[in-house]
């Protein structure tokens, strides 16, 4: 029990008023009895006895209607706060993630969430909102009221202790107010484990808001490749509908349809597109479902090819590389070493190392640069050729040319799994003219061999985006320059090394875009869609731009990155599908004050806590029992 004005429990010291009057009461006198009243003293003495007994029930009654008066005016309460009627600081957190979308019993769950919050008075005049993408801090509840038609679905989910922690950032930091915390959400599982709350400087109430079903389909992923006739599309739905059987899909370029599709459960919900790659494509794939709507839609585009860039650096510009590397498709460059500018790798998407005997140290390091940067490196070592210098390089992928073989081999077995074989070739081969090498490195480390000698060594290597010719291909030491493979493999390796635009980007923190574009000094790009314009974050290095998108807060869809009315290319953006799968958690495991299903209970709750009946009533009336018992008993034994 506490009271709101503890300073008048001093009156209590009034009670030492009745206390004196009955002491004064009791003070003894002589007595000396007459001989003719000797018979009376046995009646007598229990007359007094009474009356003693009547002055100490009197006593009794007079003490506690003074205490329970005076208790009365301190106005006692009970109450977990420290005052009687605190302030009430109130912070709510409202799931917008898209998994709200799924309908409950009344609708949707964040408009059905909403609705409530707006139907409902909250026992507070000022209240604190976030949001998985949004903070709205100190709002009235007029301001309140006016905010929430406005908060829409977003793309982003907090982890359960990411919004514990904001909320205890929210609150203010006086002691004296009753804070409460209220979690909205429908709690989806996703890949976070669900935080139990402990040591919380608030009180935390949540409201699991649940779906009526957890059933959707959606479009999961699409994967587009590049052939030489066409682009291969394939996607993949799923569901988490036992009863589902087939999905129809729709694909769109721009507005028009220009594809239909039956995705079926036994085919796991697969199917395959090809299309021309001699066209641009806005696509987006769409299906109908009852469920959210978020991930019915995949957009995704192919923007014409720029040609790859390719460039030979060596002693002698060997006329091969020019009758692989045709024009329509490569722009192919030859420089020498005294002409050489180590500032331009970063326009090639694929540097040849061909036959030079001594690297530079410089050229080593710049090399290094490039393929730590993702760029493709084809190294052709010279016969005579210094492999200490040589090893320099390679190390950069533990790879190292050790032993000189002079005894010549054939070249009998091609990795047809290979992607650089896998299109070139409808089917393995075993039976074709074997070209040879009079020489050749041994090689060491773990690589992945694509062309291998007949005594099982590798003549043409993968590590990565490093690819290593063990042996001079040049007609002094091989005739592989002259054999119809030199053709599939050089041009494989050299559409490989192409690091093509995107065809779709997903919406998320780690969103971004390289590309090679040369801007001009105080020039800028945009991502324009329809009337609205977007500036990204932005690096220009030389003739690359590295861009950004994780600030901008976009929507699914195509836009527009240009630079003035140049339009550079189209992008496509998708929400990502962490929710898709309606999987919900336990929200047992989730420690809390309450667990409450609905908006109402909840206030009604945060005011049953906090706002008190004073107990001041009741010792008002004790204190008239009191009285009224003294009287009785004054009127009893007269």
């Amino acid at each position: 029990m506490q009271f709101a004005k503890p300073e008048l429990l001093f009156a209590l010291f009034a009670i030492i008023i009745p206390i004196l009057i009955h002491l004064f009461q009791l003070r003894r006198f002589e007595i000396e009895p007459f001989t003719n009243v000797v018979f009376l003293k046995k009646i007598k003495t229990n007359t007094r006895k009474s009356s003693v007994l009547k002055k100490w029930l009197i006593l009794i009654l007079r003490i506690l209607a003074i205490s329970s008066i005076v208790i009365a005016f301190a106005k006692p309460y009970e109450s977990k706060f420290f005052e009687e009627n605190p302030e009430i600081e109130i912070v709510i957190y409202i799931d917008n993630s898209f998994s709200m979308e799924a309908r409950g019993v009344h609708g949707p769950l964040l408009k059905r969430t909403i609705q409530e919050l707006l139907s409902y008075e909250l026992p507070a005049e000022i209240i604190t909102v976030f949001t998985n993408n949004n903070s709205y801090k100190n709002y009235t509840k007029k301001e309140f009221k006016k905010l929430l038609p406005k908060i829409d679905y977003t793309e982003t989910q907090l982890p359960i202790k990411d919004v514990l922690t904001k909320a205890d950032y929210l609150f203010s930091k006086k002691t004296k107010k009753a804070k409460y915390f209220i979690l909205i959400s429908d709690f989806q599982k996703k890949n976070s484990a669900l935080e139990k709350a402990k040591n919380l400087n608030y009180n935390f109430l949540f409201l699991n808001k649940k779906p009526k079903n957890n059933k959707n389909n959606y479009i999961d992923n699409i994967k587009i490749y590049s052939t030489i006739n066409n682009y291969e599309i394939n996607i993949q739905c799923k569901t988490n509908n036992d009863t589902t059987n087939s999905i129809a899909l729709n694909l769109y370029n721009r507005n028009r349809l220009i594809g239909k599709s039956i995705l079926k459960k036994s085919n796991d919900f697969k199917t395959q597109f090809n299309l021309p790659n001699n066209e641009s494509i806005l696509g987006k794939f769409q299906i109908k479902d009852g469920g959210l709507s978020y991930d019915n839609e995949f957009y995704f585009n192919i923007n014409k090819e720029d040609k790859i860039s390719v460039l030979s650096i060596g002693n002698k510009n060997h006329n091969y590389f020019q009758r692989v590397f045709t024009r329509d498709e490569f722009i192919i460059k030859h420089k020498t070493l005294d002409n050489l500018n180590l500032n331009e790798f970063s326009v090639y998407d694929l540097i040849i190392v061909d036959e030079i005997k001594n690297l530079p140290n410089s050229l080593i390091i710049n090399l290094k640069y490039f393929i730590k940067n993702k760029g493709t490196v084809l190294f052709i070592p010279s016969e005579k050729g210094n492999l200490k210098n040589y090893n320099n390089l390679i190390e950069i992928k533990k790879l190292k040319l050790e032993s000189f073989i002079e005894n010549e081999n054939r070249i009998t077995e091609i990795n047809f799994k290979h992607p650089i074989f896998k299109r070139a070739f409808k089917k393995n081969i075993s039976n074709f003219l074997y070209p040879k090498a009079k020489t050749h490195f041994s090689v060491k480390g773990k690589f992945n061999s694509l062309l291998e000698f007949e005594n099982g060594k590798s003549f043409l290597l993968q590590k990565d985006n490093l690819f290593i010719f063990s042996a001079a291909i040049s007609n002094e030491n091989s005739n592989f320059t002259d054999s119809p493979i030199i053709v599939p493999t050089l041009y494989g390796l050299g559409k490989s090394s192409f690091k093509s635009k995107e065809y779709y980007y997903f919406i998320g923190p780690k969103s971004q875009l390289d590309i090679k574009y040369t801007l001009k000094k105080d020039d800028i790009v945009e991502i324009k869609k329809e009337d609205r314009t977007y500036i990204p974050l932005q690096i220009n290095q030389n003739s690359k731009i590295k861009i950004k998108f994780d600030n901008l807060h976009l929507k699914s869809g195509h836009y527009a990155l240009v630079n003035k009315n140049d339009t550079i290319q189209n992008l496509s953006f998708n929400y990502n599908r962490d929710e898709s799968l309606l999987d919900y958690h336990n929200t047992r495991n989730l420690k809390s004050n309450f667990s409450i299903n609905s908006l109402k209970n909840t206030i009604e709750s945060i005011k049953s806590e906090v706002i008190v009946d004073g107990l001041w009533k009741w010792f008002v009336i004790f204190a008239l029992i009191f009285l009224i018992l003294e009287i009785l008993l004054l009127k009893i034994f007269e």
